[in-house]
Parts: C-alpha cells; structure tokens; sequence
C-alpha cells in the first residue's frame, strides 16, 4: 500500500468519526479535531498521489450535508 493511500484511507476513516459523533451525542471539540485532521490528511494524500483523495471526502461531506437538509425540511 503506497503512501498516499494509507493517508487517503486515515482521512476517510476520521471523517466518518466525525460523522458518527453527531448522531452519538459526541463532545463537539473532538469531531472537530478529527474533521480538520481528516482535512489535512486528504491534503497530504492527494499531493503525493492521485487527487481523488480529496474528492472521496468531499462527496462524503456533501451526501452527508443533502441528508441532513434533506430530513430537516422533511419534518
């Protein structure tokens, strides 16, 4: 496994722990934490690799945000 993907893999893997305190009733301080590092990692992946690492965790962010808007203007 090349460099770039075990930093793509840890940015993906944070950015669903960040994803996951939201509905856990988590402390907001650490999905914080975890978001800006899954950021950085995404940002190294892709600079010493292929640029789809910072595609994965934008479409994860994005499907996550039209849900989330999707079911406060459903109820």
């Amino acid at each position: 496994m090349t460099r770039s993907a075990k930093l793509g893999t840890t940015s993906v893997v944070l950015l669903l722990s960040t994803l996951i305190p939201i509905f856990l009733n988590w402390q907001l301080p650490i999905a914080f934490v975890c978001g800006v590092l899954a950021g950085l990692f995404a940002l190294l992946a892709a600079q010493q690799g292929s640029r789809w690492w910072l595609t994965v965790p934008g479409l994860i962010v994005a499907g996550v945000s039209i849900l989330r808007w999707n079911a406060a203007h459903t109820f």
